[in-house]
């Protein structure tokens, strides 16, 4: 999308670019964490526990991002 598109699309929505791209990655690993939740209920399945550790370590990483984003956020938006 050129600068241009960008703009016009934020005149239209309202949204500014930062504050959609936020929400998107926001969204992107809200969808992340609870991929992960099945991969961590296969693993436990498999008794693949260091696999499991791995997706629970990941999964805890995408939670902080997640209140970071939130954080981030609320400021663009309020």
């Amino acid at each position: 999308m050129s600068v241009d598109e960008k703009r016009a699309a934020e005149d239209v929505s309202g949204v500014s670019n930062v504050t959609y791209d936020l929400m998107a990655t926001l969204t992107a690993k809200l969808e992340g964490i609870a991929a992960m939740e099945e991969y961590i209920d296969d693993a436990k399945e498999e008794g693949a526990d260091e696999v499991r550790a791995v997706f629970e370590e990941l999964q805890q990483r995408d939670t902080q991002d997640v209140s970071r984003l939130r954080d981030l956020l609320r400021q663009h938006l309020g």
